[in-house]
């Protein structure tokens, strides 16, 4: 199923694509050129050739159609004011002049006619040899003269010699065939670049030189015509076309395969900050309610502390109290202790202090039971409570009692 639908989407991008070459495409190198059978019919104009004074390449494609003498029709020809036959190339192979010096290759020009055939003829300043070439073979070189360069500032002809006014044709020189793909390099192609771009008349191995093809066709057919000139189908329309689309199919493919590619890195990506996210939501959920836990405990420790606090402020107060009475009764026992005894400790009980000099009080610690023996009789007793009971205390109480509890023999 996913191999069926990715050729049904690949089917749908050739029929846009092919809607779109067919309709809208405005690159027109495909289509060739269809000369007259007159002098009248050719194009001439003056480009600029400074690029290939140093080393050129003239190939083309065509299809002789006129049957004449050797070097008679002119399929190009380069001439100017004060140099002729620059560069001149006739259908039959008879004609290959370069600097105004003829080479003759039409013994070895075996094309029938009414034959497509690749021609390309090479140079440089380097290597001061031409080199002519048919269907990508060899067929002739020869040097030419030292310190020679391809002058500049002529005219350059198709259909027909130019002379060096660009007006001085002749029905000699009347081309009258077909011409395909006419282009100038700024450089001499080597024997492997002539032979690929010879394979194949509908191939598009001139666009891979960029700026070393200096004179393009798909300019030379924008120029003016002259007389009987015209574009007619090269038979490579529609395999061009179809080539142009399938590299655009194949260009647009691997665009979708590369963003299919980003498009499932973007959705692991995606949903790996998803897991990161959801474990950060965990955690910060769990952090949540261990803070909100700890702000329990924290509130009732507070809650706690503020019970202990207020218990200690009660005991504070408690002891605060407890130490003032202590200091009450310490300040009452030191002066019990300073006044000196009146009664012996064998006299006669004639009072209820006295009754602390019994062995059920004296020396031992007042507590609660025996206070209920001596509670009627003493005011606020209970603050003796834990007191020992000594010789000293018995004669303060006595002594800041009334008479009543008075030992018989005191004075007072």
């Amino acid at each position: 199923m996913l191999k069926r639908r990715t050729m049904i989407s690949e089917t749908a991008l050739l029929a846009l694509l092919w809607l779109h070459f067919a309709a809208g495409n405005s690159d027109l190198s495909y289509r060739a050129l269809k000369f007259g059978n007159t002098a009248s019919d050719y194009i001439v104009y003056q480009p600029n050739m400074g690029p290939l004074q140093n080393a050129f390449s003239v190939c083309f494609w065509a299809r002789s159609l006129l049957t004449t003498s050797r070097c008679g029709p002119h399929i190009i020809s380069y001439e100017g004011d004060g140099f002729s036959n620059e560069i001149i190339v006739s259908d039959e192979g008879g004609c290959n002049h370069i600097f105004g010096s003829s080479f003759n290759l039409a013994s070895k020009h075996s094309v029938p006619s009414g034959t497509w055939f690749h021609y390309c003829y090479t140079w440089s300043y380097s290597s001061r040899t031409q080199k002519v070439y048919l269907n990508g073979q060899l067929i002739g070189s020869r040097s030419t003269s030292s310190g020679r360069t391809l002058r500049d500032g002529g005219y350059l002809m198709l259909g027909n010699d130019a002379g060096s006014d660009g007006q001085s044709m002749s029905s000699r020189y009347i081309f009258g065939g077909e011409l395909y793909k006419l282009n100038l390099f700024s450089k001499e192609l080597s024997s492997s670049e002539v032979l690929e771009m010879s394979r194949d008349k509908c191939t598009e191995t001139e666009l891979t030189y960029g700026d070393v093809r200096s004179i393009k066709w798909e300019e030379i057919l924008q120029r003016s015509r002259n007389g009987n000139v015209r574009e007619i189908d090269s038979g490579c329309e529609d395999v061009i076309i179809r080539r142009q689309m399938e590299v655009k199919l194949n260009e647009t493919l691997e665009e979708l395969r590369n963003s299919k590619q980003l498009l499932n890195e973007t959705r692991a990506e995606l949903s790996q900050e998803k897991e990161e996210k959801d474990l950060c939501r965990t955690k910060l959920a769990t952090s949540e309610e261990n803070l909100n836990t700890t702000m329990i405990k924290v509130e009732e420790a507070l809650e706690e502390l503020e019970r202990k606090k207020e218990d200690l402020i009660r005991i504070t107060t408690s002891l605060n109290q407890t130490q003032t009475e202590l200091d009450q009764v310490r300040k009452l026992l030191e002066k019990a202790n300073n006044t000196p005894p009146d009664c012996p400790l064998n006299s006669t009980i004639t009072s209820y202090w006295d009754l602390l000099y019994s062995e059920d009080y004296f020396g031992d610690v007042i507590s609660s039971e025996k206070l209920e023996v001596l509670y009627k009789s003493v005011e606020k007793l209970e603050y003796f409570v834990g007191l020992r009971v000594t010789e000293g205390m018995i004669q303060f109480m006595k002594h800041f009692h009334d008479g009543t509890d008075k030992c018989p023999n005191s004075t007072e």
